[in-house]
């Protein structure tokens, strides 16, 4: 096949199908890491920020180091899905790529490093803080994260949005080959069902769900981009051979 074939109408379809898989099996070991420290029942005599963190305080020192180490890992491979968008936007609007693409370097530099790992860090510093001095071991932590996380997650958020806002402005502008409906395919919409299953109760799958909401918003936004990438693929041939 030739490469003009290949690169129909500005778009390298099967480029981009590599990188949505890619950015999938980034994903999926992102929420791998996930899982491992999300997965167990929470102690629901503890009120407050203490019951939301108490698991961590049972977690074996092996785990959180895998479950950092599978987020640094996973998480900037994800990305790479990201970048397939990036391609399918830039053809219809280099102003929204450019955004798009701001965005993306963004989390790509900073979630795996500045939000998974630092807080599995601060996950880390509460467990032996506990063990050292219980009295103070959570407002030591709240001082931790609020010198040393929060400010990473602040900018983190900032070129996150970015991200999310122009990938559906694009696809609802048309600004993108995908119909305006599949804006339902973002990160927000993934994220949101998935946190819903929280409505289920304290349980160890439902936890783990919880805390990988997130990634899984994630998969939501890659995994729809590519089941949706043959029929789109279809409509913008049609189009320009119209």
């Amino acid at each position: 096949m030739t490469k003009a074939l290949k690169v129909e109408g500005g778009i390298d379809w099967g480029g981009i199908s590599l990188l949505l898989k890619i950015g999938l099996i980034g994903a999926f070991i992102n929420l791998a890491g996930d899982l491992l420290v999300g997965w167990s029942v929470r102690d629901t005599s503890r009120g407050g920020i203490e019951g939301l963190v108490a698991q961590y305080l049972t977690i074996s020192d092996g785990k959180l180091f895998w479950s950092a180490i599978l987020g640094l890992v996973g998480a900037p491979i994800s990305v790479l899905g990201h970048l397939g968008i990036y391609k399918l936007i830039k053809p219809y609007s280099r102003k929204y790529a450019k955004l798009y693409g701001a965005g993306m370097l963004g989390c790509l530099a900073l979630g795996g490093p500045g939000v998974h790992m630092s807080s599995l860090a601060a996950a880390f510093f509460y467990k032996y803080m506990t063990a050292a001095d219980p009295a103070t071991a959570l407002a030591a932590s709240i001082k931790f994260v609020s010198y040393f996380s929060l400010p990473l997650y602040i900018v983190f958020f900032v070129f996150w949005f970015i991200e999310v806002y122009v990938h559906i402005r694009a696809v609802t502008g048309a600004f993108s080959p995908y119909p305006r409906w599949c804006w339902v395919f973002s990160m927000p919409v993934g994220s949101l069902l998935f946190s819903l299953v929280g409505l289920c109760g304290n349980h160890a799958i439902v936890n783990a769900i919880v805390l990988g909401a997130w990634t899984l918003g994630n998969i939501w936004m890659l995994g729809g981009s590519l089941f949706m990438l043959h029929k789109v693929k279809e409509n913008r041939r049609k189009f320009l051979s119209a």
